[in-house]
């Protein structure tokens, strides 16, 4: 009988039968879909959950007009969270171009009119309240300590002209002061309620604008009343129709 002949080690690799290269590729394949799967996405951060532990309150404060959470918030979504606020086009368009144009490259680090939710601490400015820490978190202290020196009349809420010592109370630098002024009364404007004839901000609403929750909820508040005022139009409408036929 005919002797089988042996591959030599040293002269080099045996050859692999064509169906164990074939298994070796489909395992290839399997480990490198597997690799990818377990990679961590890019800006897993960024497209967490509103409220979600991974955010700090002043990130989840901006989330809100991150619509395609992607970490940058451009013109045309700061634009459409604020109709979303309830704010018509003209005003939404202007305080849009001024926020983005105010943080834009501070949270950035180079000329932008997007804004870097991510980093949205480096657009922290002179002359604000101090409730928010370097880092983005709410300081429920000086919270508590801003409220007790500026609600005069203890009824647990800020008015116009409480508002306005605050703002002075609080003066390091001109443009600082006056950033601190617009975002407060752009807040009066879309969270602020009628409390004997005069509008104010709670203590409820400005504790859910720092912890990062105020703009989730008066946008379903905006929501339900834009429903409400159609339904009436509707009901309206049906009972002319009703009416005249």
């Amino acid at each position: 009988m005919a002797s089988r002949k042996r591959t030599n080690p040293a002269k080099g690799p045996l050859k692999k039968p064509q169906g164990e290269w074939r298994t070796h590729r489909v395992r290839g394949k399997h480990d490198a879909e597997e690799a990818g799967r377990a990679r961590p996405r890019k800006n897993a951060a960024a497209r967490s959950a509103p409220n979600s532990r991974s955010r700090t309150p002043l990130q989840k404060h901006v989330d809100f007009f991150d619509t395609d959470r992607d970490g940058k918030i451009t013109l045309l979504e700061t634009y459409q969270g604020l109709r979303r606020l309830g704010l018509g086009a003209l005003r939404s368009a202007l305080f849009g171009g001024v926020i983005n144009a105010a943080l834009g490259s501070p949270t950035s680090g180079t000329p932008s009119l997007t804004v870097d939710a991510n980093h949205i601490e480096a657009g922290k400015h002179g002359s604000d309240t101090g409730v928010f820490d370097e880092s983005g978190f709410f300081v429920k202290e000086r919270f508590d300590r801003m409220l007790a020196r500026y609600d005069g009349d203890g009824d647990g809420a800020l008015d116009s002209e409480e508002l306005a010592r605050l703002f002075e109370g609080n003066r390091t630098d001109f443009l600082g002061h006056l950033g601190s002024m617009a975002e407060f009364r752009l807040l009066l404007t879309l969270a602020g309620e009628d409390r004997n004839g005069r509008k104010v901000l709670t203590r409820r609403r400005l504790e859910e604008f720092y912890d990062g929750s105020l703009f989730h909820q008066l946008a379903d508040e905006v929501r339900a009343r834009r429903a409400d005022r159609r339904a009436s139009l509707y009901a309206t409408v049906r009972r002319s129709l009703e009416e005249l036929y």
